[in-house]
């Protein structure tokens, strides 16, 4: 079994017999995309693709996907963009996820299963990390338990619960979810304004010249080399579990917050917030950061610029923060 196959490999899987098979590599942490707590998709990605296989640069990087297919809720299991060894995806939302009770997102992949043992499967991993300002960013403390010889070669499946806090532990349909609550005494991190996630490809190989490690170090031994143009960790979407509606959210005292005017031209101001000094964050409907800075209730903020539209403005003060949503004519 090659790794160019596993596309093919993970729809004869699902559409055959996956159902039954689910129950043996999934147990409940892992989130669904229909599941009552998603709130929103992802609604930008930008990756920078990594080596077919990183120990060979002359064999290029990889290609499979597209960028798009990352966005928004998971389709088929060709839907993936691949990351390739030590490749990089980062991924915005319309509105910062926030850290509530249980967890926050959830990253999907699209393993499948061993025919032989499905406890087992074919599953790649990426390093999982978020930041509040699109700058810094902080890893959740992955860890592996597995072996650490001989290599899991390409044609390996393994047993998923050895792979803790790194994105890819469960096969195609089911998501990894991670919780903020594990980084909320993080300085430089905003738990509960996330505005970027962050994924990088684990390269598998126990070779230290190569491969990557835990938080303590040890080499994660995963599928290694997969030198196909759909090599690495193949990402599908990232849900957002705990962000609330668009509007006004968490703002603790400020929910008369609004803009003026709405629709705008030039300028708008933000009336009613809480705090007198506060940081804002202009995005359109992809997700895509437009206009950001500080500023205090009594400054106008020109959106001369903006093209028109629909778009959000993200607040942040001292004791309030919130959304509000205004068009741009």
């Amino acid at each position: 079994m090659y790794k160019y196959s596993k596309i093919l490999l993970s729809v004869l899987s699902t559409l055959c017999i996956g159902p039954v098979w689910a129950q043996h590599n999934v147990d409940a942490n892992a989130i669904i995309p229909t599941d009552t707590r998603i709130s929103g998709w992802a609604t930008g990605c930008t990756v920078q693709r990594g080596w077919m296989d990183i120990a060979d640069h002359s064999q290029g990087v990889v290609t499979f996907g597209v960028e798009a297919n990352a966005t928004g809720a998971p389709g088929a299991s060709t839907q993936v963009i691949s990351l390739g060894d030590s490749g990089v995806a980062v991924l915005t939302f319309a509105t910062p996820i926030q850290n509530l009770d249980g967890p926050d997102f959830a990253v999907f992949e699209n393993g499948f299963l061993d025919p032989e043992n499905p406890q087992n499967a074919f599953l790649e991993f990426a390093f999982v990390e978020v930041s509040s300002d699109g700058q810094n960013y902080f890893r959740f403390p992955a860890q592996y338990t597995g072996a650490d010889t001989p290599q899991c070669e390409n044609s390996t499946y393994v047993d998923g619960t050895k792979y803790h806090n790194l994105a890819g532990r469960y096969i195609n349909g089911y998501g990894t979810p991670f919780d903020l609550e594990e980084l909320k005494n993080t300085a430089g991190l905003n738990v509960n304004s996330i505005t970027h996630v962050r994924l990088i490809d684990v390269v598998g190989s126990i070779d230290p010249l190569y491969g990557s490690g835990d938080k303590d170090g040890k080499l994660v031994n995963d599928p290694y080399p997969s030198a196909f143009a759909s090599g690495g960790f193949d990402l599908s979407a990232v849900a957002v579990l705990n962000h609330r509606s668009n509007g006004i959210k968490d703002l603790k005292g400020a929910q008369l917050s609004y803009i003026i005017p709405n629709p705008a031209t030039d300028n708008i101001k933000i009336e009613g917030f809480a705090d007198k000094n506060f940081y804002y964050r202009i995005v359109n409907v992809l997700g895509q950061e437009m206009l950001s800075g500080n500023t205090t209730g009594a400054e106008n903020i020109d959106v001369s610029r903006l093209t028109a539209g629909n778009y959000y403005i993200w607040i942040s003060g001292n004791s309030a923060r919130g959304t509000l949503r205004f068009i741009k004519h």
